[in-house]
């Protein structure tokens, strides 16, 4: 199951590793209070809650394909209900081996965008896929990696630092051109590190956002933080500006934690807000 959008000459196509689901919105945003969701009742399921998946994509460029996030990996997880993460079979559905992928980005050092890094087998520790090289930001790598951060982050171990034992990791910073089409661009905040994906192509923009933003309200409420925001402050600050450059380029949009089917659209102005075109 798959969304697609071009942008020049490069193909965005959409993935769900587990989902969709849903989360209240105290979980997602703890610090919003309830009664200023009744402005975005649209944006929430009937009963109140956020609906929201592990999405992550596929970039399609001169014969090549690469991977922008990884999802939650195997499970079952027992947070999403023991759900196992299905990104392999839906990629292969669509036509995509593991083989065939030659370059996994990372967006950030979250678990559920990390997960199908690695496969293990007994003993055996592999990339999940054979022929890439993977992408990880610098400044998450850093992060993560502290003395005081390592312990509390088990998918480190489990799904990260094996890259660099298997010898496909490659560290990389802001600015980072994959090739002269996919840059990396720094949108810290979320974590210390992050980094969305710009594609630049035939005169097209577009960007794969990460965990920039969640949810379409957060489109006009910038300084609505989820959760896991590492740095608050500078998660809105980042927010802010980024939801103005795509509004003001008419960029092409895509984030993974919105639910297949509405992932990927444009930042719009409508009666004087911020909203979402779904493409």
């Amino acid at each position: 199951m798959s969304e697609r959008a071009r942008v020049g000459n490069v193909e965005i196509m959409a993935f769900v590793d587990i989902g969709p689901n849903s989360r209240q919105t105290s979980q997602v945003f703890p610090d919003v209070p309830t009664e200023k969701w009744n402005e975005y009742k649209h944006t929430l399921n009937e009963d109140g809650d956020l609906p929201f998946q592990m999405g992550f994509f596929a970039l399609r460029v001169d014969g090549k394909t690469i991977i922008v996030d990884t999802g939650l990996g195997k499970g079952p997880h027992e947070a999403m209900g023991g759900i196992s993460g299905q990104a392999l079979n839906n990629l292969e559905k669509s036509g995509i081996a593991a083989t065939d992928v030659d370059s996994v980005l990372i967006t950030h050092l979250h678990g559920d965008h990390v997960g199908w890094n690695i496969t293990r087998d007994g003993d055996e520790i592999r990339p999940t896929f054979p022929n890439a090289k993977y992408f990880v930001p610098k400044g998450d790598w850093e992060h993560f990696n502290q003395a005081d951060v390592l312990p509390n982050s088990p998918h480190m171990p489990a799904s990260v630092l094996p890259l660099q034992d298997l010898g496909v990791l490659e560290i990389v910073d802001d600015n980072f051109s994959l090739t002269p089409e996919i840059t990396t661009l720094g949108t810290p905040g979320h974590t210390p590190g992050h980094q969305s994906t710009l594609i630049t192509s035939g005169g097209e923009k577009a960007l794969i956002a990460g965990d920039a933003f969640h949810t379409v309200a957060q489109l006009q409420e910038t300084d609505w933080n989820v959760g896991f925001d590492v740095d608050k402050p500078l998660a809105a600050k980042t927010r802010g500006a980024l939801m103005d450059r795509l509004e003001s380029e008419g960029f092409t949009v895509a984030a993974g934690h919105m639910v297949l089917g509405s992932n990927i659209g444009k930042v719009i102005r409508l009666d004087g807000k911020r909203s979402w075109q779904v493409l």
